[in-house]
């Protein structure tokens, strides 16, 4: 991200992507089976970065890549390398939309150019619509959040952290807005330090992913939770 936003010219605008059908799944590399935490930390980092975000298909509802046989592959660079390669199809599955055959992608009884993949019963729009705590109304969140801040959709940059192994966190700021991203990207608990003038200041909550309630500023010590994604803009 910092080097992105050095080679930039002063005038020009970033933009970010966290998956498209060239690449496999961030729920597919990041994840441990159907936990869904990480993803709410990476969805957090795409839609408050300074930049135009991307979303490819299935990212809200956190859809993983499906195991392709040698008989399914669709994809000619996977035909022609595999097995050395498999192809891209992992990430190109329908989009799960309910419970209904073929995830309520294609009627019943229609053979889908590519599979679905099997957790589609429980991993789909219509059961994240109903569950607020889902990935999906995260999501909802965080872009409603975007929409109704300036600082967040066209505000400055400003790293608060340099190098830290497991935490990110940053400002975005227009005159009269200003908000602190954080992010422990660790499954321990962690502790971002904020610097003097930082830490002299009134916060309050905007989202998080793990309370619904203010996280206590000790001095210059915020307590991070494992994997939260966390919003605080200043009182």
């Amino acid at each position: 991200i910092a080097r992105w936003e050095r080679v930039l010219p002063a005038d020009a605008w970033p933009n970010y992507v966290l998956n498209n059908h060239d690449r496999v799944r961030s729920a597919t590399r990041y994840c441990r089976g159907e936990n869904d935490e990480r993803l709410k930390v990476a969805a957090t980092l795409l839609l408050t970065l300074r930049g135009t975000p991307f979303m490819y298909y299935g990212e809200e509802i956190g859809m993983r890549d499906i195991k392709i046989t040698r008989e399914q592959v669709q994809d000619p660079i996977g035909k022609r390398l595999w097995p050395l390669f498999k192809g891209r199809d992992g990430c190109r599955s329908p989009m799960q939309w309910s419970a209904a055959p073929n995830a309520g992608f294609s009627p019943a009884g229609v053979t889908t150019w590519l599979p679905v993949h099997p957790n589609y019963r429980t991993r789909n729009v219509e059961a994240q619509s109903a569950d607020p705590n889902s990935l999906l109304n995260y999501y909802k969140r965080l872009i409603a959040l975007r929409k109704n801040s300036l600082a967040l959709r066209q505000g400055m940059f400003t790293p608060v952290t340099y190098g830290t192994r497991f935490i990110l966190a940053y400002l975005r700021q227009v005159e009269g807005e200003t908000v602190l991203v954080a992010l422990n990207f660790s499954e321990r608990r962690q502790n971002l330090v904020l610097g003097h003038e930082l830490a002299g200041r009134r916060w309050e909550l905007l989202l998080s992913s793990k309370r619904a309630s203010m996280v206590p500023v000790e001095g210059s010590l915020i307590p991070l939770e494992p994997n939260e994604a966390l919003l605080l803009r200043q009182a």
